[in-house]
């Protein structure tokens, strides 16, 4: 609980800097870091390590609530929670931190919801699940995941998919 005066809390949803260009072909990032033992983050969401959120809104106003992975809802898998958002790995996709007093008080650390026979559709301000028959801006099904490798080429069925480096996965998909 954050104690103070006078002074809000105010959530920040901010895409990683290597975040995915939907303007380019895919090429993304899943697994999780070890939770940061230093960190006494507490945020106005309460989330751990593995568990999704549905992220949404604005950059400057965002909305972020607890989602079961994998449901409709659900666009983000918590990565890490940290004190600072500058502390999270390099290829995630996504960070949502919160300030008060204009200071940052703690982050997470998102990645995508990725799940193996999904569809996610990447063409808005934030990715959505949708059914794999539904018309997308920018369509995605993935088709597996793939843990020490980040070679795209080494998906079996798919053409396709977007590499984790820093951590090193592929998420495999099709363009639908």
């Amino acid at each position: 609980m954050l104690g103070g005066c006078a002074t809000q809390v105010e959530g920040q949803a901010v895409p990683a800097a290597n975040a995915l260009d939907t303007s380019t072909a895919p090429s993304f990032s899943l697994p999780t870091t070890t939770p940061s033992a230093s960190s006494s983050t507490e945020l106005s969401v309460d989330v751990a390590v593995g568990e999704c959120v549905a992220l949404g809104g604005t950059v400057d106003d965002a909305t972020i609530d607890y989602a079961v992975c994998g449901s409709p809802s659900s666009n983000y898998k918590v990565v890490d929670v940290v004190d600072a958002s500058a502390m999270c790995p390099g290829d995630i996709d996504q960070t949502y931190y919160e300030s008060f007093g204009g200071i940052e008080v703690g982050a997470l650390c998102l990645d995508i919801d990725w799940v193996v026979g999904d569809c996610i559709d990447l063409g808005g301000e934030d990715p959505q699940r949708i059914d794999c028959g539904e018309p997308a801006v920018q369509g995605e099904e993935v088709t597996e995941i793939l843990f020490d490798t980040s070679d795209v080429n080494d998906c079996s069925t798919s053409e396709g998919g977007f590499v984790y480096r820093e951590r090193n996965f592929v998420v495999c998909t099709d363009t639908i």
